[in-house]
């Protein structure tokens, strides 16, 4: 009796100081505190998740603890109903503290000093988490009921509930629900089933002896569980009613008193020890390239599936091509319609020392060859100065002080536009880099999102030849606008918002640019018109840098853009390093992976009706309009209003005099006959003539034609060099001449230079004059031995 009287005595005590004090801290908390911060107080993780929701990588926030933010809405609704039902089933009838609850506690404890019963409800909690209490003292459970009220007054329930998911531990350095679920389930908490909602509910309470992956720690969560499970039955008899204070109110109803047999099967919970580190090269770029400030669960654009195969494809192929040296390589995959990245390989093997595999192979900058090539023939399409049957020059030129050749070392001499550009030759790619005014080339990769380009006097005309570096990131994002019509914007690996495009070639070139790459034929075919009807177009195109160092190809084919690199991150050059052997089998194989065949043309990305595009008749030898002599006529795209258009002139009919064979000169009368000739430029007749390939060349003429005749007949001299769309350099103490050369008519013999004017020299009609070059601008002209002329102005600067 006397040890009741004491009890009651204690407790009747204890009950006045607790009044006293829930008194004082009320009062304090709602007029005194000040608003406590539960988020920006501390630092959180960031996790990249793939476009399909799968975990790629997660990482540490500053304090080395991994915590992502999660909004309370993006909880599944049983998470919530569990963690209540464990954690504090009267959290919305209270004001942060459940007085009885402590009572409770406060009679075991310290009056009959039996079990310790909790009485921390969430408000309690996170207070305690937040500010970091011991809960362990008496002190410091009155901080606790301080400020669990304090909390209750500034907050409302749903958000003291969201803090308590983003503050509560989950085993380890594993530190709110949002962290939790993507480490443990492999997925965000509202997509946690039933059964997981339950796991992860029972781990805060005591996460030492909980947390999934510590040795022993399954039977205690499995006991907590079960504990959790038949409190839940007796709470909600037979049904999980799927709805609480807050919930929303479409939250489904579910059956589960048939469930508890599952609690005994095994589940399948990952641990910190398999934390993902997918697409390792993606993943570093995009954490690099979000804004400091943006952090938790981030959905990118990357495909897990396409990365997983290609980097499959590209070990493969290393595998099998490693004898000739070759053990590294890299690829990008732009889905060019959403202007996304969708796979990013940086290296062959990202752990590998020996090809310094952590390098990024898709940022580092690398001459592309002869990659850039086609953007060279877009903007000479939209300036009018080719269309693809246009005959360019490949033959000997000179530039100053520069002499592009070819891959070869040959010359093809007349080459058409299209075929020029398929077989990558060098020297028309300069020439038409040489005449764009509207746009230059440099200018156009800068626009198109070409970063640290030197100044463009350092690369000269060598800028379509890879004479510049670019990243695969650059490349791809340039094929990208082609594919797209001419809409150039940077690639993006996040949702942002909407970047601002330019566009900065035409739809109609880009069309025939992409028409002109997909007759390229694939590695080790020739015959491109026996198509199976079900395979793929892919236009693409390859590059080989100086020296062998690197090996590069970038295709288009159904919605994807494909840029494939293989090399070395040392620069060493190996002689298989070339584009069309080393890179582009890679490129084909990896597209019948990541798009099968089926049967998908360019025509499907881009509207021809809609396209300012005709086709007309040209002469198939010449790629000028049909004229009555050709002999034969073939379909070309054609560019209305812009694409140059002239009558072929190549084939002439001319009066011979049938007594001397010569070419008459007095028009026709019985004593002439009228014969077809091939008119071919010097240039290319030189070319030819050096084949070994016989022409139907016109005669000379007859030796009393006077110089009003000849020169009023035949096609004027075309000054080839120099070029009035560059600008010339002259320094001190270097060869600072330059050539003169024209391409006349097949019947010329003898060209004439002058100079302001003023006579500097003559040269046979195939051959180069040089000039000793000096500063100012200068009018150059030429005169054919028959009379007919042509000039054009340069500028020469002197340089340091």
């Amino acid at each position: 009796m006397t040890r009741l009287l004491m009890h009651s005595k204690r407790l009747i005590i204890g009950l006045v100081a607790l009044s006293v004090l829930a008194m004082i801290v009320t009062v304090v908390s709602i007029y005194v505190a000040p608003k406590p911060d539960l988020y920006r107080y501390t630092s959180y993780s960031r996790a990249l998740l793939d476009k399909n929701g799968e975990l790629l990588r997660i990482s540490l926030a500053s304090d080395d603890q991994y915590r992502l933010f999660q909004s309370i809405d993006d909880i599944s609704p049983s998470l919530i109903q569990a963690t209540l039902l464990y954690e504090d089933q009267h959290f919305y009838e209270h004001v942060g503290v459940d007085f009885s609850a402590i009572l409770r506690a406060f009679w075991s404890t310290y009056i009959v000093k039996q079990r310790r019963v909790g009485a921390s409800t969430i408000a309690m909690q996170v207070a305690r988490l937040r500010w970091k209490i011991p809960s362990s003292t008496i002190s410091g459970k009155f901080l606790q009921i301080y400020r669990a009220i304090q909390l209750n007054h500034h907050y409302s329930k749903k958000e003291i509930l969201e803090a308590y998911f983003n503050l509560a531990s989950y085993g380890q350095n594993v530190e709110g629900i949002g962290a939790a679920s993507l480490i443990y389930f492999n997925k965000t908490p509202d997509r946690l089933t039933w059964l997981e909602s339950l796991t992860l509910s029972v781990v805060p309470q005591n996460p030492n002896k909980r947390a999934p992956g510590i040795k022993g720690s399954w039977q205690y969560i499995r006991d907590a569980r079960e504990r959790l499970f038949d409190r839940w039955l007796d709470t909600y008899p037979s049904t999980y009613p799927g709805t609480y204070p807050g919930a929303s109110p479409d939250a489904s109803s579910e059956d589960i008193s048939d469930k508890k047999s599952l609690l005994d099967l095994p589940m399948a919970i990952s641990t910190l020890k398999d934390l993902p580190f997918k697409a390792p090269h993606f993943s570093e770029f995009t954490l690099a390239e979000l804004p400091i400030s943006q952090t938790g669960t981030i959905t990118t654009s990357l495909d897990l599936r396409l990365q997983k195969r290609i980097e499959t494809q590209i070990q493969n192929y290393i595998t099998r091509r490693s004898r000739e040296g070759i053990t590294n390589a890299a690829a990008l995959l732009v889905n060019y319609q959403t202007n996304k990245i969708e796979a990013m390989v940086g290296s062959a093997d990202f752990f590998s020392q020996p090809i310094d595999g952590q390098v990024n192979g898709a940022l580092a900058k690398r001459s592309p060859g002869s990659a850039l090539k086609p953007f060279v023939y877009a903007l000479a399409m939209d300036e009018g100065l080719i269309h693809p049957m246009t005959m360019l020059r490949d033959s000997p030129r000179r530039y100053g002080g520069f002499s592009p050749e070819n891959f070869d070392k040959k010359f093809l001499g007349p080459v058409f536009a299209k075929t020029a550009l398929t077989e990558s030759r060098n020297v028309p790619a300069v020439d038409l880099q040489a005449q764009l005014s509207q746009s230059s080339f440099y200018r156009f990769l800068e626009a198109g999102g070409v970063k640290d380009l030197k100044a463009p006097n350092f690369y000269g005309l060598a800028l379509a030849l890879g004479g510049g570096e670019v990243s695969m990131l650059e490349l791809a994002s340039l094929y990208s606008g082609l594919a797209r019509g001419g809409e150039f914007k940077p690639l993006a690996t996040v949702q942002t918002e909407s970047q601002q495009s330019r566009y900065l070639i035409s739809p109609e070139a880009s069309f025939l640019t992409l028409d002109i790459l997909r007759q390229n034929p694939a590695p080790g075919r020739i015959d491109t018109d026996t198509k199976n009807p079900q395979q793929n177009d892919i236009a693409w195109k390859t590059g080989t840098s100086w020296a062998f160092r690197d090996a590069w190809a970038v295709g288009v084919s159904g919605p994807y853009v494909l840029a494939v690199w293989v090399g070395n991150f040392s620069g060493e050059g190996n002689p298989v390093f070339v584009g069309r052997t080393a890179a582009g089998p890679l490129l084909h194989t990896i597209f019948s992976t990541v798009f099968p065949n089926q049967g998908w043309r360019l025509e499907d990305q881009f509207n021809l009706n809609a396209l300012n595009l005709t086709q007309v008749d040209v002469c198939a030898s010449t790629g000028d309009l049909s004229g009555k002599h050709c002999p034969r006529s073939v379909k070309s795209w054609f560019i209305p209003g812009v694409s140059p258009i002239k009558v072929s002139t190549v084939h002439r009919q001319v009066a011979i005099n049938k007594d001397t064979g010569l070419r008459s000169c007095g028009g026709t009368n019985k004593n002439t006959a009228l014969k077809v000739y091939e008119f071919w430029p010097s240039d290319f007749l030189h070319i030819f003539q050096q084949a070994g390939i016989s022409l139907k060349t016109p005669p000379v003429y007859e030796a009393n034609c006077e110089l009003g005749v000849t020169s009023s007949s035949g096609q004027i001299p075309v000054i080839i060099s120099p070029l009035s769309s560059i600008e010339y350099a002259i320094r001190s103490g270097e060869d600072n001449t330059i050539e003169f050369q024209a391409s006349v008519d097949s019947d010329v013999t003898t060209l004439f230079w002058f100079v302001n004017n003023q006579y500097v020299g003559q040269v046979p009609s195939q051959s180069s004059l040089s000039w000793a070059a000096k500063s100012g601008v200068h009018n150059i002209t030429v005169v054919d031995d028959l009379g007919r002329s042509q000039r054009k102005n340069i500028r020469v600067i002197r340089v340091r």
